[in-house]
């Protein structure tokens, strides 16, 4: 998948989509968050500028590339777009009004009517998209912490290291859920999870001589 893109920006059209120049004959349109586009003029007008991005298949017709400051709305986007009825221009509505941090806290403390700020929901559709949401930002690990969204970026950056050792999928996401302490950075989460599974790896190794 696509991941970043950097290049000079050219132009900036209504509301939200800018144009990206990555080399002398590409470029890129991408939609970004309405709460940037004063940012990007102001700032990378003309200039070089690094996005993180998304594309999205569209109606099985055409891609649209989404782009972002941060990984953590990246991958926030990404987590938002796989909910029912929750298509990317909803998605990308939500992280112009709210960053991932205030998104979170909204979740965490109840403040349905929070929601009913962004454009497209109304008062109904914030109780339904906050019941989603809920178990978006609620995921506890199996010791009860609740996993902020910047530590599942950590998580699933693990789950790839393992998986690249030979680990499968889902015995991967067992055992970082079981292991996973808020603490943690990638490297001693990946320590902790070989630990977990050293017993295996050496019942795998005498089953092989």
């Amino acid at each position: 998948m696509l991941y970043q893109l950097k290049g000079i920006v050219k132009e900036i059209n209504p509301p939200n989509k800018l144009v990206l120049q990555s080399n002398q004959f590409i470029f890129w349109e991408i939609f970004i968050p309405l709460n940037l586009v004063s940012l990007v003029k102001e700032n990378f007008l003309e200039r070089e500028a690094l996005f993180f991005v998304v594309p999205i298949l569209r109606k099985n017709e055409y891609i649209e590339i989404y782009g972002f400051i941060t990984k953590e709305e990246r991958e926030l986007f990404i987590k938002l777009t796989t909910l029912s009825k929750m298509g990317p221009k909803l998605a990308l509505n939500l992280l112009s009004v709210f960053s991932p941090e205030i998104l979170r806290d909204i979740i965490l403390n109840k403040k349905i009517s929070e929601l009913s700020k962004v454009p497209g929901i109304g008062p109904k559709r914030a109780e339904k998209l906050y019941l989603e949401l809920k178990g978006l930002f609620l995921k506890p690990s199996q010791k009860g912490i609740i996993i902020p969204p910047e530590k599942e970026i950590i998580l699933e950056e693990a789950k790839s290291c393992l998986m690249s050792l030979g680990f499968q999928s889902k015995e991967v996401e067992k055992v970082l859920y079981e292991v996973f302490e808020e603490t943690d950075t990638l490297d001693t989460l990946v320590k902790k999870a070989l630990k977990k599974f050293s017993p295996k790896l050496k019942e795998e190794t005498f089953a092989g001589d």
